[in-house]
């Protein structure tokens, strides 16, 4: 398995971007054509953009956003369930902390994946967390 990781693309090809949401369950393919064609604007607009490839094919992704040198926090941290295990994510994960590496690291998750981020040196946070859900996906 030859994985290149590219740390310079923001502009990840959208449908394989969003065929690789879909992968891990978290997007059920009800978006239209204009959302999925405009999927990588979350990419181009963050931070720092890691993401990993066999041959021309996206198998992974995480995006970051940071002030660069208090905090980062991890977003959409992706890889494709068959390419799962075989530490691609570590590997994505890893190389983001390389780049603001004194910086705090956060990371939202459910309690069910929160034990992938403590093995890797994350500690649970008992803050409260708040939010204003977004308006694109709201169903009011």
């Amino acid at each position: 398995m030859d994985i290149i990781y590219n740390d310079t693309k923001k502009d990840l090809p959208s449908e394989q971007l969003h065929k690789l949401f879909m992968s891990v369950g978290w997007s059920n393919g009800s978006e239209t054509s204009d959302m999925i064609s405009n999927y990588n604007i979350p990419f181009i607009n963050s931070t720092l953009v890691i993401s990993a490839w066999e041959n021309e094919r996206l198998i992974g992704a995480v995006r970051v956003l940071s002030d660069k040198i208090f905090r980062s926090i991890i977003y959409d941290l992706l890889v494709l369930p068959e390419f799962q295990n075989k530490e691609i994510g570590k590997e994505l994960v890893k190389r983001c902390i390389e780049h603001f590496p004194n910086s705090e690291w956060l990371v939202q998750t459910t309690e069910t994946i929160s034990s992938y981020y403590v093995k890797h040196g994350f500690k649970i946070n008992n803050d409260v967390f708040l939010s204003i859900p977004c308006k694109l996906f709201s169903h009011t």
